[in-house]
């Protein structure tokens, strides 16, 4: 039940208008890089039974690099390690390594506007691996299927002439040890406003998978919903701002962020 919720979110996202960029290929030889970071603050959490409650106060930045190679107009390559700072109340600050993931994409099917891709995942924690705050669980490593579906159009072509483009994710994650498998389910939508800005909305959805005995603390789900701008700059380079909101979700941490990235393509 609590994966068709996060479907529902995701269909809602996208029939209201939502990134795409995961579902695309890199044509051969060429590259995307994204840098990003990320100030995240949360004092509240939402209980086992999904409710919204006070929490440990903390905070975590986040740096991460998210770049991908296209070795062939049919497989993207691509790495993305991510580093933290965290503190909080009761707590001495933390920095370090929180994970690299590894990932290879293939089309599976497409058409002249659209796109169905796979993707494989391996996710490595760092030496001092944080999940959600407040509940801190071991390290685990991750392996992910994922199918992706990815569209690019028009809206109201005899009038604004508005181009969008949307992305559908869904995948099954799992954890090594005693840690929950999950199932995970995102959606995007990006619209260009202009020939330099572009909107995009997107949701995040997680979902514990029931399916062995695991760890307390590793049993949660979450429910994000984020919203950015991007400008497009000379020399294909482009920079993103914007923020995100964890709306809902259970045995987990309930914060909001904003973000400042900066995009490259090689």
């Amino acid at each position: 039940m609590r994966f068709l919720a996060a479907g529902i979110v995701c269909v809602v996202m996208v029939g209201c208008l939502t990134q795409a960029h995961a579902a695309w290929l890199q044509t051969k030889g060429t590259a995307l890089v994204i840098s990003s970071l990320t100030n995240y603050n949360s004092d509240a959490r939402f209980d086992e039974f999904g409710q919204r409650v006070s929490g440990v106060k903390y905070r975590k930045q986040e740096a991460s690099i998210y770049s991908v190679y296209g070795v062939s107009d049919s497989l993207t390559l691509g790495v993305q390690p991510s580093f933290y700072s965290l503190g909080g109340a009761g707590r001495n600050k933390t920095l370090g390594l929180s994970y690299v993931e590894l990932f290879a994409r293939t089309k599976v099917l497409v058409g002249d506007f659209w796109i169905v891709s796979a993707q494989a995942l391996v996710k490595f924690p760092g030496a001092n691996s944080f999940d959600r705050e407040p509940f801190i669980e071991a390290p685990s490593r991750d392996m992910e299927g994922r199918l992706l579906f990815g569209r690019n159009g028009s809206l109201l072509p005899h009038k604004l002439d508005l181009r969008y483009f949307t992305s559908i994710e869904a995948g099954f994650r799992r954890r090594d040890g005693n840690a929950a498998d999950q199932l995970r389910a995102d959606a995007t939508l990006g619209l260009n406003l202009n020939p330099d800005y572009q909107m995009i909305f997107q949701s995040f959805n997680i979902a514990a998978f029931e399916g062995k005995q695991v760890k307390p603390a590793t049993d949660y789900d979450l429910y994000k919903a984020q919203i950015s701008v991007v400008r497009k700059l000379p020399r294909a380079m482009a920079i993103q701002f914007g923020g995100f909101s964890e709306f809902a979700g259970r045995n987990t941490g309930a914060g909001n962020a904003l973000f400042l990235a900066v995009w490259s393509q090689f």
